[in-house]
């Protein structure tokens, strides 16, 4: 196709104004302009909603979470774990390992009773793992045995905020925690529940409520003597240097040891909810982009009217020596001016509501029904850019029909139309 040439932009531009015989034409066009960018903005706007959200839930499962966790099929405990941690450690990816015990218990505090899942830890090797220490609310990051009434000491818990609001309890208030264990797994002569009562030493806030309801942390050698574990762990936690690369270097750290050990990323651990979110940014940027293709469906009413409109000009055009790929190439764009008007006025308007929500945080949420309390916006430029070039390109495929009809036109009979 020859270029462009500037005859045909200004003839182009100057079908795009208001004129007095084609104003309702020309009210069509700035109808359809308008949905054009209604429709980028929506898409804009959904897409940077989805990619907050993700972001915040990323964020908080990689902060609850280890970027990995190596275990024993069957769960088996892993015994002298000072030894494996010392090869996962010699990874050069891996940047800091904790040992950790984990397993359902009973909690009850003077009023309430409740089950519990219970990590059993070491804080000064976790803090380098966890984000826990940074998300204590009340109280400290602190598992040493307390001074409780009375001149006893007691081992420390640190509580999930929501599981503290259920059990009433408060910072240095005692909890008892009790095994499920039935007699089989016990043995006979241990048939009885093991118990340890511990004080309340703080309560975390992660932002995910199933974490700040269900998960209570104590001292590994509490958790261990409560199981009767002995010396043996659940497994290793481990922390990478880049998240996002937590499964290569979790494949490594399963190759180096072997059977039966196995590692689990963070991503792995949480595949489906991942899966759900790639899933939702498609569909739901492919239902806005219906948005788009109604304000398409408008480009082709108003060109067509316009066609119709224009039809004696044409044939004057036409008769002039301007050939059907010219008349073709006008008619493109004027729809293609539509598309690229609204398009940039729908990216603007959509980026700078974002970033204004991002600056200051307009639309609030209530914390304690969502993980945030402001709404989360991220704005990818990669997003913006195909956004915009999606829109230009359907508004510019909705030209083609009524573009091509115009250069068909036979120049005489154009010339006679009334």
């Amino acid at each position: 196709m020859k270029p462009v040439r500037r005859f045909e932009i200004l003839v182009a531009w100057r079908y795009l104004g208001a004129q007095r015989k084609n104003l309702f034409v020309s009210l069509i066009s700035l109808f359809s302009m308008l949905g054009v960018a209604i429709g980028t903005m929506a898409l804009l706007l959904v897409l940077s909603a989805i990619n907050g959200f993700e972001g915040e839930v990323t964020k908080q499962m990689m902060g609850k979470d280890a970027h990995f966790e190596v275990m024993k099929y069957h769960m088996e405990p892993i015994e002298g774990w000072e030894e494996t941690a010392r090869e996962i450690r010699a990874i050069p990816e891996v940047t800091a390992v904790a040992p950790f015990v984990v397993t359902k218990v009973g909690i009850s505090s003077r009023q309430v009773n409740d089950g519990v899942a219970l990590y059993g830890i070491v804080d000064s090797l976790s803090a380098d793992v966890l984000a826990l220490k940074e998300q204590v609310r009340w109280g400290e990051y602190s598992l040493d045995s307390m001074w409780a009434p009375g001149g006893v000491k007691r081992p420390a818990a640190i509580l999930g905020v929501h599981l503290a609001d259920r059990l009433r309890a408060k910072i240095g208030d005692p909890v008892v925690l009790q095994t499920f264990a039935t007699p089989e797994v016990m043995g006979i002569e241990s048939a009885a529940p093991r118990m340890v009562q511990c004080s309340v030493s703080g309560i975390f806030e992660s932002g995910m409520y199933e974490y700040d309801a269900s998960i209570a942390y104590v001292d590994l050698r509490v958790a261990q003597k409560l199981l009767g574990m002995g010396g043996g762990v659940t497994g290793i936690q481990g922390k990478v240097t880049d998240p996002w690369n937590a499964e290569v270097v979790a494949a490594a750290v399963a190759k180096k040891l072997g059977r039966p050990h196995y590692a689990l990323d963070w991503k792995a651990r949480n595949k489906n909810l991942i899966k759900w979110m790639s899933i939702e940014k498609i569909l739901f940027g492919s239902v806005i982009t219906l948005i788009i293709v109604v304000a398409a469906f408008n480009i082709i009413s108003s060109l067509i009217m316009l066609v119709f409109e224009k039809t004696r000009e044409i044939g004057i055009l036409r008769a002039m020596g301007v050939s059907s790929r010219s008349v073709m190439k006008i008619f493109v764009m004027v729809g293609g001016f539509i598309g690229l008007i609204g398009s940039v006025l729908g990216c603007a308007l959509g980026v700078g509501i974002c970033l204004a929500q991002m600056k200051w945080g307009l639309i609030k949420l209530p914390p304690d029904v969502y993980m945030v309390s402001v709404f989360p916006v991220a704005v990818e430029w990669f997003d913006v850019v195909a956004v915009f070039l999606v829109s230009n390109l359907i508004c510019l495929l909705a030209t083609v029909p009524p573009a091509v009809k115009a250069s068909r036109m036979d120049p005489v009979g154009a010339i006679r139309h009334e």
